[in-house]
Order: C-alpha cells, then structure tokens, then sequence
C-alpha cells in the first residue's frame, strides 16, 4: 500500500470517527436513551457530573485497550497503539457535538421531533462506523476488543460482539440504579438503536466500499 493510499485510509478513517461521535451525541440530544455502547459512560457521566461523556468514553475505551492487548498477548501488534489517539479524537468529537447540539433540549421537544433526531443520530452513527470500516486500516477500542475476544476463545464475531453489547448494557443499568437510584440515559431509543444500526451500517458498506477503493487508489473519482 503506497503512503498515498495510506493517508487517504486513515482520512476515511478519521471522518468515520467524527460521524460516529456525531451520531452518538445526536442520539443522546434526542433524551430517548444513548447507544448500547456508550451507555455505560454516559450513565458514569450523569453519576459524575464534573467528568465529561467524553472523559468517561475515553476512559472506557483505554480499559478495553488493555483488555484486548491482554487477551492477544504478542500477537498485539503494535500498529494498534494507534487506536490511542484515535479513541482520544473519538471522545473529544463527542464531548465537542455534545456541545454544538446543547440547544436540543428534550424537555420542551415534542415526542416525534425526538424520534426524529433519534432516527437521524442512527443513520449518521450507522454511516460513521461503515467508513471507519470500509477504510481498512484501524479500529477503535471496543471493535478491538470484541475482535481480541473472538480470536482468543475462537468465537464468531457476530455473536461475541452482542454478548458485549448485552453484557455493557446491564452493567449500565446497575451502574445506574446504584449511582442515581433509578434508571437513566437507557430508554426506548437505546433499544432502537441496537436494533438498526448494525443494519444501516452493512447498508452503507456495501455501497461505499467499491467508491471507497477507487477513491484511495486512484485519489480522485473518474
């Protein structure tokens, strides 16, 4: 691979992350309950007001970091240390979006403009992850991980990641019932969510991938 092609891929790369922090804050914005994956940092956020989304989204994805960096032994290549400032840009664009969209306020939304911004936050995470994807050259700490687990206890990849799914999503839940008392930042949308986007972002790969290709070998659409 030329280091044209390479710095195209890790340009496809970095807008994946950017649109999938997008998609992350806008479902979050819409008040029907974060994404499954960033449930339990938004929870640990709403316990810890004085840490951002963002810091604790970090923080996770470091933990997982090690994680897979201890389940793959030598076999952890280097190149994955990459995954640091990429999980550390993927953070900061969240707590950035989260910022830029302050002015949805769930509270004086009418129930269908939430849905909306729920359906609209899953498309656009649904297309971020499809780049990050289609990029092929690195993924963020959680794909890690879950990749790390399914090699190291030879599991299909499918299923291994909706075990993690479920299993980030109860501790959430505990985490929320201990830290607050109740349930918060898991609603309907979080179940929505787990339910398409997975969907939408396999839709979006098998349309950018053959674009994606010619783009990063060629350096311009024909």
């Amino acid at each position: 691979m030329s280091r044209s092609e390479l710095v195209r891929r890790y340009g496809i790369f970095t807008s994946g992350v950017i649109f999938a922090a997008l998609g992350i804050s806008l479902i979050t914005r819409a008040g029907l309950g974060t994404s499954a994956v960033s449930g339990l940092p938004y929870v640990c956020s709403l316990i810890f007001p004085a840490l951002s989304f963002g810091t604790f989204n970090f923080i996770f994805e470091i933990l997982l970091f090690l994680g897979q960096a201890a389940l793959l032994g030598r076999a952890f290549s280097r190149v994955q240390f990459l995954q640091l400032p990429a999980n550390f840009v993927f953070s900061y664009c969240i707590d950035l979006w989260m910022w830029v969209l302050h002015f949805f306020i769930p509270e004086v939304l009418p129930y269908p403009v939430r849905l909306l911004l729920l359906l609209i936050g899953c498309v656009l995470l649904g297309f971020g992850v499809a780049l990050e994807v289609v990029a092929d050259v690195l993924i963020l700490s959680y794909e890690g991980f879950v990749k790390a687990l399914s090699q190291r206890f030879h599991r299909d990849f499918g299923h291994t990641e909706l075990v993690v799914d479920n299993t980030i999503l109860v501790l959430a839940i505990l985490t929320s019932f201990a830290g607050l008392g109740r349930l918060a930042g898991l609603r309907e949308g979080t179940i929505i969510g787990t339910l398409i986007v997975g969907h939408i972002s396999g839709f979006f790969c098998r349309r950018l991938a053959p674009l994606t290709k010619r783009l990063c070998q060629s350096g311009a659409l024909e």
